[in-house]
């Protein structure tokens, strides 16, 4: 089984991620992204490579537009990252933000 994670090459993944990915799939490549993202041309090529490479993607940084083209193929498995805990944190200048939580990860 071929599986890739997509992923911003900014972002890493949680523990409770990894422990997911291994304990469904074993092995696992992960497929980045550049930071500032790509074109739709570009997603397209990139779509052409996973539909061709892949059994099972998982996407841990969400790009809608490729979720939507590699959900079309009857072949591939197509997964997301969803946690529904947040976590407040206080900021220096005192404002509150809601941050995502590090546990609560599920691959749907």
């Amino acid at each position: 089984m071929k599986v890739f994670v997509i992923k911003n090459e900014q972002h890493s993944l949680f523990e409770e991620q990894i422990r997911l990915l291994h304990e469904r799939f074993g092995y696992y490549k992960e497929y980045l992204v550049p930071a500032d993202g790509w074109t739709l041309a570009q997603m397209q090529e990139h779509i052409a490579f996973l539909s061709q490479n892949a059994d099972t993607i998982v996407f841990a940084s969400p790009i809608p537009y490729m979720i939507k083209q590699l959900s079309r193929y009857n072949y591939l498995r197509v997964f997301v990252f969803h946690n529904d805990k947040r976590e407040k944190r206080v900021l220096p200048d005192g404002r509150v933000i809601q941050t995502v939580a590090s546990t609560g990860w599920q691959l749907v």
